[in-house]
């Protein structure tokens, strides 16, 4: 190319003179020289168009094609350009990704000789899935000097399942309820039916606009046969929790099902995209759109925690005895069990104070049993109770308000008050025994006679021991003896070494503070522009670092460990605000303050609870 640029100046400026001797030439003085400047002329133009000729035979023959000719919405094709010899230099794709993703390029060469004659050419074969419908203009690839021509495409919207009998391929999109509450659990099922085997199959991934969502899956991919009408059909589905987080209108977009079906047809050719002559046909078809109207939490319910589920169930565990003991402790259970509900959105169950009894709860467990139906919430809490004197003692009765989605009424999940009796410990009642009297009689110079008085219901023992006897009692205890010293001296010892080690493991941090000071960070942006939602993640990302050992799932959650009433009632305000339609807008106000000052005054704690020891801890948290 730089040669035939070169050979052209050089020529063009040599005509440029030429002409211009032409045209100051005068007639009929130089009519000689004037047919030798047309002689020239001619001869450079012919020159020139060789030149064309030449690097137009030379220039390498770039192709563009599509791998099928009915291209959908949603579905990956590929490009393929094609080369008949090595272009200038490697191609650059960055113009197709302003209307394609692209996926990813792989390249392939082929040479043949056919009758004497070689040939080469090369493939690059590039994923594309398109970003929008219509007709999009595939622009010219840069290859170097070298370029391909551009391309049309049509990207077509899926086809809608029509639901007829005999359809080949059917895609639908099932919910299991066309009105919900915040929070409510929705059942979401995508659906697949074929009337042909398949090798292959895809669905597309869950679209919402409108609500805010949180989604889970709902096991693996179910198959299973079914019947139409006549027609048999081999079913795929995937089901999903949807739980809608704010009311308002929820719409599904549709559900693009695609399936590959395998041809099997000897007589046809291989093509150049099937060269083993296993010729397949991809069907994909689209579903309806789904909507789901979110309502608002019903102004009826004036419960702390907002819980819509289809069953809700409080139970307790406890021991059956006719009395307990002093000081001895006794384990309760509670299980706290939602049907419909995740168990992060259960509310904290929490113990209340009774006098005489010291109530050491655990760590709540929190479960998910997942079914094809949905989801049931389980929270389990083990609470050891140690009476701390004789008497009569009663469990206050515990109720959790509950909105039932079935019947759309206000309910309570309960469990009534329970009393028990703790007896006096056995130890303070009985008398100790007393210990042996040993007499040794005034008459005796050379030798002792111990006579040691056993008690009541005891087995009598030989008032006298043999010499033989004596020495080998002697001699035990002289072993027994130097042992039991070994022994104190090794515990002293390890009590000695013990502080150290204590202190090592002592030292790690209790608080994440990067990821405080990050959530703090990121609170203070969300109280400026006076953002809900940012300002609900902001504080569960805060509570977690802050309460490290047992991260925190819901802001109901945080508000019942916070004993700040001002920061409790705060994040009590906000988390109805979301679970509400409100028209008016959320105003932070001085959360942010609050929050920083909690964790100082947390801080400031854990320091003095580290210093007081790890029984002044446990007598701090749950005394």
């Amino acid at each position: 190319m730089s040669l035939f640029r070169t050979c052209v100046d050089a020529t063009v400026t040599e005509t440029n003179i030429n002409l211009t001797m032409f045209m100051t030439t005068q007639e009929p003085q130089d009519t000689r020289l004037n047919m030798m400047n047309i002689k020239n002329l001619t001869t450079q133009i012919l020159f020139i168009l060789f030149c064309l000729i030449s690097v137009t035979a030379y220039a390498t023959d770039i192709t563009v094609k599509v791998d099928r000719m009915q291209v959908e919405f949603n579905e990956t094709f590929t490009l393929v350009f094609e080369a008949s010899e090595s272009p200038d230099n490697d191609p650059d794709f960055s113009p197709l990704e302003k209307d394609f993703q692209v996926l990813g390029t792989s390249t392939s060469s082929n040479m043949s000789i056919i009758n004497g004659t070689y040939s080469r050419t090369k493939k690059w074969n590039v994923s594309l899935i398109a970003l929008h419908q219509g007709t999009i203009t595939i622009p010219s690839i840069s290859f170097g000097s070298d370029s391909s021509p551009s391309y049309q495409i049509e990207i077509k919207q899926p086809q809608t399942s029509t639901g007829k009998q005999g359809e080949a391929l059917i895609s639908e999109l099932e919910i299991s309820t066309v009105s919900a509450y915040p929070q409510q659990q929705i059942i979401v099922t995508q659906r697949l039916l074929s009337s042909s085997n398949i090798n292959a199959y895809e669905f597309s991934k869950l679209n919402t606009r409108g609500v805010e969502i949180t989604q889970e899956s709902l096991g693996e991919i179910k198959q299973y046969q079914t019947k139409r009408g006549s027609t048999p059909y081999l079913v795929l589905e995937q089901s999903y929790a949807i739980y809608p987080q704010s009311a308002g209108q929820l719409t599904f977009e549709p559900s693009v099902a695609s399936a590959r079906i395998t041809i099997q047809n000897r007589q046809r050719s291989r093509s150049a995209f099937d060269p083993f002559g296993n010729n397949t046909k991809t069907l994909r078809r689209s579903s309806d759109t789904k909507t789901v109207t979110v309502k608002p939490v019903p102004k009826s319910f004036n419960a702390k925690y907002w819980l819509a589920a289809k069953d809700v169930q409080l139970v307790e565990e406890f021991p059956d005895a006719d009395g307990f003991t002093v000081g001895e402790p006794i384990t309760r259970t509670l299980l706290l069990m939602a049907d419909g509900q995740n168990a992060s959105q259960l509310p904290e169950l929490v113990t209340q104070e009774v006098k005489g009894l010291k109530q050491y709860p655990d760590k709540p467990l929190q479960k998910n049993n997942i079914l094809d139906t949905g989801i049931t919430g389980v929270q389990q809490l083990k609470v050891a109770i140690i009476p701390s004197a004789a008497g009569q003692y009663t469990l206050p009765a515990m109720s959790i308000a509950w909105w039932n989605t079935q019947t759309d009424k206000l309910e309570y999940a309960k469990i009534p008050s329970r009393t028990f009796t703790a007896k006096p410990a056995t130890g303070s009642a009985s008398t100790p025994l007393k210990p042996p009297q040993i007499n040794i009689p005034d008459n005796t110079s050379n030798s002792i006679t111990a006579d040691i008085s056993q008690p009541e219901n005891t087995l009598d023992t030989p008032a006298t021991n043999t010499g033989d006897d004596a020495n080998n009692s002697s001699l035990l205890w002289k072993i027994i003896s130097l042992l039991l010293a070994i022994s104190l001296i090794i515990t002293l010892f390890l009590l000695w070494k013990k502080p150290a080690t204590e202190t090592s493991t002592d030292t790690q941090p209790q608080i994440n503070e990067p990821s405080l000071k990050r959530a703090l960070k990121d609170l203070q942006q969300a109280c400026e522009n006076d953002d809900a939602q940012r300002a609900k993640n902001a504080l569960l990302a805060w509570g977690s670092a802050l309460f490290i050992q047992q991260p925190v799932n819901s802001l109901a959650d945080l508000s019942a460990r916070i004993d700040d009433a001002q920061l409790a009632e705060n994040l009590q305000s906000l988390n109805s605000f979301l679970y509400r339609s409100n028209t008016q807008s959320w105003q932070c106000g001085q959360l942010h303050q609050l929050c920083r000052k909690f964790t100082e005054k947390y801080n400031t704690a854990m320091k003095q609870s580290d210093k007081a020891g790890s029984t002044d801890q446990l007598e701090s948290l749950y005394k």
